[in-house]
C-alpha cells in the first residue's frame, strides 16, 4: 500500500510541476480582456479601477520597458503592485531614443534582456513580452526597413528568453498595417512576407499575436468597419497569417486600439467627442472585441499630458480628472479574470512531528513563507489550507495573516487525534481556485499515553512516602497537566496517562508535595516511560505558598516539634 500511494503522489507532483514550468493558453482560463496601454505606472491605481469594474478581476495594462531603465528594483516594485491590483503586464520591450527614433538593439541585448526580465517575480505564471515596436516605420528601428534583421532578432530573444524560463509568452512587434511603403515605412504585408523568407520557422518562436487595430484614416474611423485599417485590421492580420502558413492558433493581443478625441492641447471640433468615443468603446466591445480569439484589449493610451499624444489621452490635461469615456468604459461588462500563479510555500519545520499520542488535543504550528506570486489572503474563500488523513482527524486552524511573496506567516492547527493509536498517512495542502499544493506530507505515528515514573527524596526520610503529591506538567510555560493526590511509596510515583503531549519534545515536571519546596526538572518526554530523578526537596516551605520566604519563620513556630521533625527525618 505504502508503494501504491508513493507512485500516486508522484504522479500528482509531476503533473503539477509539469504544468507548472510552462506557460500556458490564457485563452483556456476566465479571462477579463479589457485593459489599457500606460505610460507612466504611477497610473496603475487608476488603470486597476477601470479594467476591474463592474465584477471584472485581473485585466490587462500594456506598459513599455526600456533598455536604459533596467532598474530591478524599480521593476520588482512596479510588478508587486500590479500584483497587489490584479493587474497582468503586457511588457513590451524597447531600446531607447536617439534624435528622432529609436536605436536598434544592441548584439547582446537579447541576454540582457533574459537575465533581467528572469530576475523579476512577475504576478503571474505567464510572462507576456512584446519584442519592440513597429519595425515596419524606420524610426522604430533605427531608421531602416529591414524586416529580416527584425525577424532574426525576434527569433534570438525568443531563444534566450525562453531559455531562461518557459513562463516567457513571446509576442511579435505589433505593425502599423496602415502603413504605405513610402520609404519611410513598409507595407505590412510585405514586411510580414519577408520575415517569414528570413526565417521560416518563425512561427514556432511566437506564442500569441500582437496587434495594433486602429479605426482609420486618422484614428477616427467608424466603429462598423471592415478589413485592414480598421477595428477589425486583426482579423485580417489572422487570415493573412494563415495564407503565410500558420497552422496553429495564435491568441490575439490588441495592446494598440482606439480613437482620438476632439479635446487636447487645443480642441480640435473635426474629431469625435470623448462621449462619442464612449459610445464607440461600448460597442466595439460588444461587437468586435468579443472574438474569441481575443486575449487582452488595451487601448491607447490612460494618460498622456502633452504632445504629440494628448488627442489620446483619457485622462485630462492638467487634471485628476478623465474624460467621459473612461467612465463609459468603466461601466462596460467585464469578467473575472483567474490567471495562474506559480503557488509555492515553504514551513520553516514540518507542522506535525513524527508522533503524538492517541486520544490527545494539540495546538501545532510552524512559520510558512510564501515563495510564488500570489498574496496568500484568505479573504473571499480563496485560499484554504486542509489536513488530510484516513480516517480524517478533527482539526481547527488558525486564520492565516496576508502574505505577499517573501513574506512569512504563521501556519497553526488545533488538531484532536483519534484513540487508537497506529500510523496515520497525511498530507498537508493548501487549496486555491480548485489548485492543490502540497505543503507537507509523511507518516504520523500515534503512541499509547505515555507515563512518568519519578524517584522523590523527602528531606532526609528513609520511608519517601506521602499520599498528597501534586505532579505538575508544563510545555514551556503553559500548564498541561495537573495531577493532585499523587502517592509516594518507598520515594517512587508514576503518572499514567499523559495525553496531550509530543514525544521527545522537553517539558518541565514539578513535584509539589504539602511543607517541601516545589522542585522541577526538563526532561524530555519518551514515547513510553520517562524515568526522572528528582532533586531533594527540603521542607522548608511551613506557610506552604511555595516559596521560602519570612512568612515561613512565622509559620513554623506554630508547628508541633514532632511534626517538623518528621518532615527531615523518619520517625
Amino acid at each position: 500500500m505504502k508503494s501504491i500511494r508513493f507512485i500516486s503522489l508522484a504522479i500528482v507532483f509531476f503533473l503539477f510541476v509539469s504544468q507548472a514550468s510552462a506557460k500556458y493558453d490564457p485563452l483556456t482560463v476566465p479571462n477579463n480582456k479589457f485593459g489599457i496601454h500606460i505610460v507612466d505606472p504611477n497610473d496603475l491605481s487608476d488603470a486597476a479601477k477601470l479594467v476591474n469594474s463592474t465584477k471584472g478581476d485581473w485585466g490587462y495594462v500594456t506598459l513599455v520597458m526600456q533598455d536604459d531603465d533596467r532598474d530591478a528594483g524599480k521593476w520588482q516594485r512596479i510588478f508587486n503592485e500590479m500584483r497587489a491590483f490584479h493587474l497582468i503586464p503586457v511588457v513590451r520591450l524597447a531600446t531607447h531614443i536617439d534624435g528622432d527614433a529609436w536605436t536598434k538593439p544592441y548584439k547582446d541585448s537579447a541576454s540582457d534582456w533574459a537575465r533581467f526580465l528572469n530576475a523579476l517575480n512577475w504576478p503571474i505564471e505567464n510572462r507576456y513580452v512584446i519584442i519592440y515596436n513597429e519595425p515596419n516605420h524606420a524610426n522604430e528601428w533605427g531608421r531602416t526597413l529591414d524586416p529580416e534583421d527584425y525577424a532574426h532578432t525576434l527569433v534570438s530573444y525568443a531563444s534566450e528568453l525562453k531559455k531562461t524560463s518557459e513562463d516567457f509568452f513571446i509576442l511579435p512587434a505589433g505593425l502599423d498595417v496602415s502603413a504605405a511603403s513610402d520609404g519611410k515605412s513598409l507595407d505590412a504585408a510585405q514586411y510580414l512576407s519577408r520575415m517569414l523568407k528570413a526565417e521560416p520557422s518563425l512561427f514556432e518562436s511566437l506564442d500569441g499575436w500582437t496587434s495594433h487595430s486602429y479605426p482609420n484614416p486618422a484614428f477616427s474611423g467608424s466603429v462598423g468597419a471592415i478589413g485592414r485599417g480598421t477595428l477589425r485590421s486583426f482579423l485580417w492580420e489572422r487570415d493573412y497569417l494563415r495564407q503565410l502558413g500558420l497552422k496553429k492558433s495564435l491568441p490575439v493581443f490588441i495592446t494598440e486600439t482606439g480613437w482620438v478625441h476632439s479635446e487636447g492641447v487645443q480642441q480640435n471640433t473635426g474629431l469625435l467627442s470623448s462621449v462619442q468615443v464612449g459610445f464607440n468603446m461600448a460597442i466595439a466591445a460588444a461587437q468586435i472585441w468579443n472574438d474569441p480569439g481575443v486575449v487582452a484589449v488595451t487601448p491607447f493610451v490612460l494618460n498622456y499630458q502633452g504632445l504629440p499624444f494628448d488627442h489620446f489621452s483619457w485622462k485630462k490635461l492638467g487634471s485628476s480628472d478623465y474624460y467621459p469615456h473612461y467612465a463609459m468604459y468603466q461601466q462596460i461588462g467585464k469578467f473575472e479574470g483567474q490567471p495562474f500563479q506559480r503557488e509555492k510555500y515553504s514551513l520553516e519545520h514540518p507542522l506535525l512531528p513524527k508522533s503524538l499520542v492517541a486520544g490527545s488535543t494539540y495546538v501545532l504550528s510552524a512559520l510558512l513563507k510564501n515563495e510564488g506570486q500570489g498574496i496568500l489572503s484568505e479573504q473571499g474563500g480563496a485560499y484554504t489550507v486542509e489536513l488530510v488523513t484516513t480516517p480524517k482527524f478533527v482539526t481547527v486552524r488558525e486564520p492565516l495573516p496576508v502574505m505577499e511573496p517573501g513574506q512569512y506567516g504563521t501556519l497553526a492547527l488545533h488538531m484532536e487525534t483519534p484513540n487508537t493509536p497506529g500510523e496515520y498517512p497525511y498530507e498537508i495542502n493548501l487549496r486555491h481556485f480548485g489548485r492543490s499544493i502540497m505543503l507537507e506530507a509523511g507518516t504520523l505515528t500515534l503512541v499509547p499515553p505515555p507515563s512518568v515514573s519519578i524517584t522523590v527524596q523527602l528531606g532526609w526520610r528513609k520511608d519517601n512516602v506521602t499520599s498528597n503529591a501534586t505532579v505538575l506538567v508544563y510545555d514551556h510555560n503553559a500548564l498541561i497537566h495537573k495531577i493532585p493526590g499523587v502517592q509516594v511509596v518507598n520515594g517512587k510515583a508514576t503518572i499514567g496517562d499523559l495525553r496531550n503531549v509530543v514525544p521527545g519534545n522537553n517539558y518541565r515536571v514539578v513535584v509539589l508535595v504539602p511543607y517541601y519546596l516545589p522542585r522541577q526538572l526538563i526532561v524530555p518526554l519518551a514515547a513510553d516511560t520517562t524515568h526522572v530523578v528528582m532533586p531533594r526537596l527540603f521542607p522548608l516551605d511551613f506557610d506552604q505558598d511555595g516559596a521560602l520566604t519570612t512568612g515561613d519563620l512565622f509559620a513554623l513556630i506554630k508547628l508541633q516539634p514532632n511534626f517538623i521533625a518528621s518532615l527531615f527525618v523518619s520517625p
